[in-house]
């Protein structure tokens, strides 16, 4: 099997050089890149096309005489790939030893795995002061083969299995120049029974919305797209369960309820009133936080009442504590719903 890895590139020569010199040097899976070149000034457009020269049957590029912007120069990249699976990536990236082979152990994981994030510091994974990258994807390799379930995948570096592709199609082109379209893509294959999950111990640096900040119009862009989103998958909630255990049937069930809130793009908070937190599924829109017995009830209603973005909903499964909620009702502004009633 092998991978073909779309980068679309719009000038940035020197991220663009660090990004492709990276993946040469740290990629140990069969693999061809598609270089989808979206009119890029006179010295990026040499540097690749004397790549493509240089690497010729390793490298393929494609070039358009105007900013098409990135979705649609990403499905120009995935209807000339033919491979098992397709990466996209970001060209303001830069790739760790063994990124791409880590991926894909994780994603032959399971046959439903269907989308696989690398790790990186966009999705919360940032090295420490005076720590390099290297450094970190080192320190990561112990996690090899473990991934956390995501609520969708983020496209600066994402795995995509070829049946999913031939399943449910590629990026829906109404998302524009870009933003969204990767979750709109995981939703999608969501729907259809896949999951989209992050390799643990694959790490891939990003400088973060170097491309798009070149847009002026990004934010309104980001607007659209967003409303664009809503309109079809609904809007993102902030969630709580409050979890005591006074009923373990209850509790059960309600944990069972948050992971699946999270799955469909909640964000998710649990309480729990003194308890191991380890036997609860992992997600990433999923946090757990288990707080003393003792002093539960103050410290539990003081996290909710400072909260600047409040909780749309926070289920309790004990009633004299949904009660407290209920008393508290005019500074949380949540809807309270006791798992008892």
């Amino acid at each position: 099997m092998s991978c073909d890895i779309i980068i679309p590139v719009w000038n940035q020569l020197d991220f663009t050089k660090k990004c492709i010199d990276s993946v040469f040097r740290n990629t140990n899976y069969a693999f061809r890149l598609i270089i989808v070149d979206n009119a890029s000034d006179r010295p990026a457009r040499d540097y690749l096309e004397q790549l493509e020269r240089d690497k010729k049957g390793t490298v393929l590029l494609l070039r358009n005489d105007k900013n098409l912007g990135f979705v649609k120069a990403v499905n120009q990249g995935m209807k000339q790939s033919k491979a098992s699976y397709v990466c996209l990536l970001n060209n303001d990236t830069e790739v760790t030893d063994g990124w791409l082979e880590e991926i894909v152990k994780v994603a032959e994981k399971k046959n439903d795995i269907g989308v696989v994030n690398a790790n990186s510091n966009t999705l919360g994974c940032k090295t420490r002061l005076g720590q390099s990258i290297d450094s970190l994807a080192k320190d990561l390799k112990s996690y090899s083969g473990q991934y956390t379930e995501l609520a969708w995948a983020t496209g600066f570096c994402m795995l995509i299995k070829r049946r999913v592709i031939d399943e449910i199609g590629i990026f829906d082109e109404i998302y524009g120049m870009g933003n969204f379209e990767d979750a709109d893509f995981s939703k999608r294959a969501q729907k259809v029974g896949y999951s989209c999950v992050c390799a643990i111990a694959s790490y891939v640096y990003h400088r973060e919305r170097r491309s798009f900040s070149m847009f002026k119009k990004f934010n309104l862009d980001f607007d659209r797209n967003r409303e664009i989103f809503y309109s079809k998958w609904g809007r993102q909630e902030r969630i709580l369960y409050v979890l005591t255990k006074k009923d373990p049937g209850c509790m059960e069930k309600l944990s069972r309820e948050a992971v699946g809130s999270a799955r469909n793009g909640n964000i998710v908070w649990i309480f729990l009133k003194g308890q191991d937190k380890q036997n609860i599924e992992r997600h990433s829109n999923l946090y757990i936080y288990s707080l003393p017995m003792r002093f539960f009830d103050i410290i539990s209603l003081w996290r909710i009442l400072k909260r600047k973005k409040k909780f749309a909903r926070i289920h309790a499964d004990e009633g004299s504590y949904a009660r407290k909620l209920n008393n508290f009702k005019f500074f949380h502004k949540a809807e309270v719903i006791y798992a008892g009633q």
